[in-house]
């Protein structure tokens, strides 16, 4: 994995990348990236979140219309709903561990 030393300035609120640094690093613009903070070093390390399909076919319908309905209650799409909920899931879980 390529790896890119950047200063950030107390001013600054986001970090940007070059094209080519993208490029090297398989992102596309817009992907949303995790970030690990490690107080040791101060550094800051950014993956990218991995894509994955769900096949909703087989979802019950009564699953369907909440996330429908959660997705129009916050104004976010039903994609957005999902990846929120599997996150929390997630970071339940990992606490259980």
């Amino acid at each position: 994995m390529e790896k890119y030393k950047k200063v950030l300035e107390k001013k600054d609120l986001y970090i940007q990348f070059s094209e080519e640094e993208m490029q090297e690093l398989g992102w596309e613009e817009g992907q949303k990236l995790s970030l690990d903070l490690d107080e040791e070093t101060g550094s800051i390390t950014l993956k990218p979140f991995v894509k994955m399909e769900l096949d909703i076919d087989s979802w019950p319908k009564e699953l369907l219309l909440f996330l429908i309905q959660e997705s129009c209650e916050k104004d976010v799409s039903v994609n957005e709903v999902i990846s929120n909920t599997l996150e929390q899931s997630l970071k339940y879980y990992d606490k259980q561990k």
